[in-house]
């Protein structure tokens, strides 16, 4: 029996063996890659062998008029024709094209059947995903879609006129989060939209042009309280509007934080929330004994003006003309409070103007004195009704921050 049993294993692993090598030679010729191996091998060499021995007589050409051409050369050509008209076939036409789940159709990005595409499409981007669902025509984004990135978010859904946004639309950040939701021209912002921080929050409510705040407007703070309310250019408040309003008139354009410093007879309001105060005094002709107004200024070190920022004298001398004032000044309270709000966050001109100030509350100050001997330099420029001046140390061409007043007020 033990003789037997080892006659039997030993058969046993033999048979193994041999299916072991047959089965591992099945593997081996039916693994595409073996088999796309052998194709290519066979291709190359019989275009190889088609290419590779020159005609030998005349019976080796075509003759067409004084031209002979080898037929080996003209098989190919042929051959290669015929391959890639297959290729284009199966890659492009509507028979073996591939469809979605809806039975859209699904082009890549640069077909060149979709630019005689025509409807509702899929178009996928350069690694594949998908990068538009909506309406081309004439190889044109046309119409409604929607426009994806490589991550899967939506980058804008809305209105397309040849591939741009245009009309009605939303854009997105790029996490996905709302960015912009109202008008369009030419991928930019146009007409009436609200814009949204990237945490989502609401910024601003109102007229866009150039894709910047241009006209009537709402800016809203981090909270999405209600923080400014006016006129926009460029991106930046208007503040000559707040010239010759009452001080209740300026509180229903601003209504964020407000510190007040006051005087006898004037008061300085620090509105931090759009990075400037205004001066105001008593109005003699007012029966209500109402403060207006009388200049504003802005705690900024760049002039904007039509979408640039200007950051030295000899910009602003480009824009505005000749200076109507140059030189050295006293400090006076608006300029001594900028001063000081700007130094809290970097040093300027000469360092604080020492002031004595009593604190009634904690957003209202009674100014009893301050340093008049602190020196700003000013330069001054007017443009129609509206003194534009800009204090710095006016030693390097360039200034701190400005203010407006009423030219008539200069004068």
């Amino acid at each position: 029996m033990g003789s037997g049993n080892g006659l039997l294993g030993i058969l046993i692993q033999t048979l193994k063996s041999k299916m072991t090598g047959l089965v591992t030679k099945f593997k081996l010729y039916t693994n595409w890659n073996f088999i796309r191996t052998k194709i290519i091998a066979k291709i190359r060499d019989f275009f190889a062998n088609l290419l590779g021995v020159k005609p030998r007589n005349k019976d080796d050409y075509y003759t067409i008029g004084r031209w002979m051409f080898s037929k080996r050369l003209m098989y190919a050509l042929v051959i290669g024709i015929g391959v890639l008209s297959i290729w284009y076939i199966t890659t492009e036409t509507m028979i073996f094209k591939n469809f979605s789940d809806e039975g859209l159709k699904t082009y890549k990005y640069n077909s060149l059947r979709l630019r005689t595409a025509k409807g509702h499409v899929r178009i996928t981007g350069k690694s594949g995903y998908l990068a538009y669902d909506g309406n081309v025509e004439k190889g044109y984004v046309e119409g409604d879609g929607t426009l994806y990135n490589p991550a899967g978010n939506i980058v804008y859904s809305g209105s397309f006129s040849r591939n741009k946004y245009e009309g009605n639309g939303t854009l997105n950040y790029d996490s996905g989060n709302l960015c912009y939701k109202g008008q369009f021209h030419e991928n930019l912002f146009e007409g009436s939209g609200t814009l949204y921080r990237v945490d989502g929050t609401r910024e601003y409510v109102g007229e866009f042009s150039q894709g910047k705040k241009n006209g009537a407007g709402v800016l809203y703070d981090s909270g999405e309280n209600e923080l400014y309310s006016g006129t926009f250019a460029s991106d930046e408040i208007v503040f000559s509007e707040l010239l010759g309003k009452s001080v209740t008139e300026v509180g229903e354009c601003y209504k964020g934080h407000r510190e007040l410093y006051t005087t006898d007879s004037e008061s300085v309001a620090v509105m931090s929330g759009i990075g400037a105060l205004y001066h105001a005094t008593l109005d003699s002709e007012a029966l209500d004994d109402e403060e207006i107004v009388d200049s504003v200024y802005v705690l900024s070190d760049y002039y904007s003006y039509s979408g640039e920022e200007l950051e030295t004298i000899s910009e602003l001398e480009e824009v505005f003309g000749e200076e109507v004032y140059d030189g050295n000044s006293n400090v006076i309270l608006p300029e001594a409070i900028a001063i000081n709000r700007i130094n809290e966050k970097s040093n300027i001109i000469s360092g604080n103007v020492d002031m004595d100030i009593n604190q009634i509350y904690s957003d209202v100050a009674e100014v009893n004195g301050f340093d008049h001997d602190y020196v700003v330099y000013i330069h001054s420029f007017r443009r129609g009704d509206i003194m534009y001046s800009f204090v710095g140390n006016g030693q390097d061409g360039t200034f701190d921050f400005y203010y407006i007043t009423g030219a008539e007020d200069d004068a």
